[in-house]
């Protein structure tokens, strides 16, 4: 009896006889790199921002609550960050996959990639879901959350956690349609996102008066609808892409090969999540209104970063598709291409921060309290946001090629050698408080841009096999 691996391989063989470019992969080559990665990254550029927005304006809603509301319900958003290693690692080894795939012009390979990938969405979204349901208040306890933020967030972050499974499969679903050269798309979703979740959210805390839990409620029900159209998007097709007629059994064999590119970037971004958690706990302990202060810090550098995520999907898209073409000069332009434009905006936002960090903390939050208390933390970050563009641009750009082991290592270095000891020294030890968290935040920036800068210069992720 045919397996269903022995039919890919046999699917592969045949497809590889004339192997061609999709026809969008073949529309991005024949353009310069830079016009190909701003093709690709302005959508995502707009995507990101818009929902950057979207976000801030929940937080701004719960941010004329109290100081205590920002904080619980930053802290839920802290929490999630331990489903970002599931949505970014599945996201990353779909894009790889996905990318080179329809470079080498073997679009239902590709299409197998995707369904695999949402199906194990699914199984690890439930699964965490489960976990946040049950060890909601303990997981906040962790934090060194005082009992009334923990009592207004438990609930927060249950409910969260719970829906947490839309969001999964929304991030694999668009990750797959931007493989494959759609950027507009995903695009499109966010901004139809935000046009949900911003009228649902004002509706339950402002009119409705639930309270914070009301940012919640918005998000998980805007996340079930996004999910559904990203399902409908890719069941009827984008670039050439489609998962409709293909089998969803779980491919053994299929599901190893993407854990060969994800699992690496599951550990860096487990990595990330318990960094972030590690730099909320500092927060808390320096006491309410700072660590309110950080979430809103987060939420304003958020707007420098995202657009940033943009140029980095463009450059994964383009060097996987560069690479599966067998143009590996091609993938190198491309990845530098992107951090050009990258750059320009992350140094403009960054002077934005350090000229007038009281301004942009004041659009979160009425209490002239935090906003003291987060001024040097905002200002001190500006700094480096440049760095930033190569962190991101670069970042995707070698995992888009399926070099994923290096920027686990340089993700593990850099949190555990210089952003985190160098953060509690200037918290605590030095008394800076939340600039000094945030100052140690800068200096890894640096450090780690050098480290991907080096790597990618070096060439040797041309080499990866995916």
């Amino acid at each position: 009896m045919t397996t269903t691996t022995e039919l890919a391989e046999e699917q592969a063989e045949a497809e590889a006889i004339e192997a061609v470019p999709s026809r969008r992969a073949a529309e991005l080559a024949a353009l310069h790199p830079q016009r190909a990665a701003l093709e690709l990254a302005w959508p995502g550029i707009i995507e990101n921002l818009i929902a950057a927005l979207g976000q801030a304006t929940i937080f701004a809603f719960v941010g004329h609550l109290s100081a205590v509301s920002i904080a619980a319900v930053g802290a839920a958003f802290q929490f999630l960050f331990l489903m970002f290693p599931v949505w970014r690692s599945l996201a990353i080894g779909t894009m790889a996959h996905v990318s080179r795939r329809m470079g080498e012009g073997r679009a239902r390979t590709a299409a197998d990639v995707a369904r695999q990938s949402l199906v194990l969405g699914v199984i690890s979204g439930v699964v965490f879901g489960i976990g946040f349901v049950v060890f909601a208040e303990p997981l906040l306890r962790l934090l060194g959350a005082t009992d009334e933020v923990v009592a207004a967030a438990t609930p927060i972050l249950a409910f969260m956690g719970a829906g947490s499974v839309f969001q999964t499969v929304w991030y694999i679903g668009v990750s797959a349609i931007r493989a494959a050269g759609d950027s507009r798309t995903p695009m499109w979703l966010a901004i139809l996102s935000v046009c949900v979740t911003v009228p649902l959210a004002f509706l339950f805390i402002d009119v409705l008066g639930v309270g914070p839990i009301g940012a919640a409620y918005a998000i998980v029900g805007d996340g079930a609808l996004i999910c559904a159209l990203a399902l409908v998007f890719l069941w009827r097709g984008r670039a050439d892409l489609t998962i409709r007629g293909g089998p969803w059994g779980i491919d053994v064999g299929l599901i190893r090969s993407i854990f060969a590119i994800s699992l690496p970037s599951a550990a860096e971004s487990l990595m990330f999540s318990v960094g972030i958690l590690a730099l909320s706990s500092f927060a808390f302990r320096l006491g309410t209104n700072p660590s309110a202060a950080h979430q809103i810090v987060n939420q304003v550098e958020s707007f420098s970063f995202l657009p940033c995520i943009g140029f980095s999907g463009a450059a994964s898209a383009l060097v996987g598709q560069a690479l599966g073409m067998g143009d590996p000069a091609r993938a190198t332009r491309s990845g530098w291409a992107a951090v050009r434009m990258a750059f320009l905006w992350s140094t403009l936002a960054g002077v934005a921060f350090m000229a007038l960090p009281n301004v942009l903390l004041g659009l979160f939050t009425n209490d002239e309290r935090v906003v003291q208390a987060g001024i040097g933390a905002l200002a001190i970050v500006g700094l480096g946001q440049p760095a930033q563009a190569l962190i991101f641009t670069l970042g995707g750009a070698l995992r888009g090629a399926g070099d994923t082991r290096f920027p686990l290592i340089a993700t593990v270095v850099n949190w555990f050698v210089v952003r985190l000891p160098l953060a509690y020294v200037l918290a605590f030890p030095l008394g800076l408080g939340l600039a000094g968290v945030w100052a140690g935040i800068a200096a890894d920036y640096f450090v780690r841009a050098g480290l991907l800068a080096w790597r990618f210069n070096s060439g040797a992720w041309q080499r990866v096999r995916v």
